[in-house]
């Protein structure tokens, strides 16, 4: 959820409006501005000026079932090592949560930007002892396969491999720490000559390779990015031998991100082009993975 600025209705930004009127927070402070900011997949957010500051409202579908409250435990260790906007209010009978708001930030370009930064926010992220579950890939495999609307069946044939691929990954050496598990442009924002995370909802400890997949896919880094990436963030861990673990993990980390995503979209209602993207991305990567064990 990068924090520009976007279209949004006339009657939207009145409930927001009213909605906003209703919390607490803008007692003192009733909003003098409402404006909606680029969206994203699940949740909507806006931008709210006051006579004393700049905020940022998400709006979370009702029938989410993330646990909110460790979106914010996440949020708030972030912050306090000045990885993310501070997180000022959350209420959960309507659904919000109230952040402060980060001023001419755009989404992180890997080229552009530099990967430094990211490294070095990713690495500190990871460290940041916040106590959640540990994320069991098989089992968070077949929730999304048991929430697939009828008529969005996934094709048995990109199942099996995918499956596979959880099962080898949770079988391997873990590198377990808090991973982000939805590291693209518009949750990292760059402003003032740095970087930050945004949008924890799905923030939980897992294998740090997940997240290093995930980067890799969404920025379509070559194998010599790749490489680069995964050398100075095991070089920031001040762990050298983690280098060559990850590089074990990272083709089975990729399968399973893809895999992730291909059913989070496909369970999605007007989602079909990102679910093509994903199921086309883990196609490759299984062909990939069946290439290199003939070699």
């Amino acid at each position: 959820m990068a924090q520009s600025l976007s279209a949004a209705t006339g009657s939207e930004l009145e409930h927001v409006t009213r909605l906003c009127q209703r919390l607490e927070f803008f007692v003192a402070q009733p909003p003098l501005q409402v404006a909606a900011l680029s969206q994203g997949e699940s949740n909507q957010s806006y931008y709210v000026k006051t006579s004393q500051g700049e905020y940022v409202l998400r709006c979370y579908p009702s029938d989410s079932a993330v646990c909110r409250q460790q979106e914010l435990r996440c949020q708030h260790a972030a912050a306090a090592k000045n990885l993310a906007p501070a997180p000022l209010c959350l209420n959960n009978h309507y659904q919000v949560m109230l952040s402060e708001y980060i001023a001419a930030g755009v989404p992180f370009n890997y080229l552009q930007h530099g990967h430094a930064a990211l490294v070095s926010a990713l690495s500190g992220f990871h460290l940041l002892p916040v106590q959640t579950a540990e994320l069991d890939y098989c089992n968070y495999l077949q929730q999304l396969i048991d929430t697939l609307p009828v008529g969005h069946q996934a094709s048995p044939a990109l199942l099996r491999p995918l499956a596979e691929a959880a099962t080898q990954l949770q079988q391997l050496a873990a590198d377990i720490v808090l991973c982000h598990l939805d590291l693209h442009a518009g949750n990292l924002l760059f402003a003032n000559n740095r970087l930050w995370l945004l949008d924890f909802e799905y923030s939980q400890r897992a294998d740090s390779s997940l997240d290093l997949a995930a980067i890799s896919l969404h920025f379509a880094l070559t194998p010599v990015q790749i490489h680069q990436l995964l050398s100075d963030y095991a070089s920031q861990r001040a762990e050298p031998e983690l280098l060559a673990l990850l590089k074990q993990k990272l083709p089975l980390a990729r399968q399973v991100y893809s895999g992730f995503c291909w059913l989070w979209y496909l369970a999605l209602p007007d989602a079909g082009a990102q679910a093509l993207h994903w199921q086309q991305c883990l196609t490759q990567l299984v062909a990939s993975a069946k290439a290199a064990q003939k070699l």
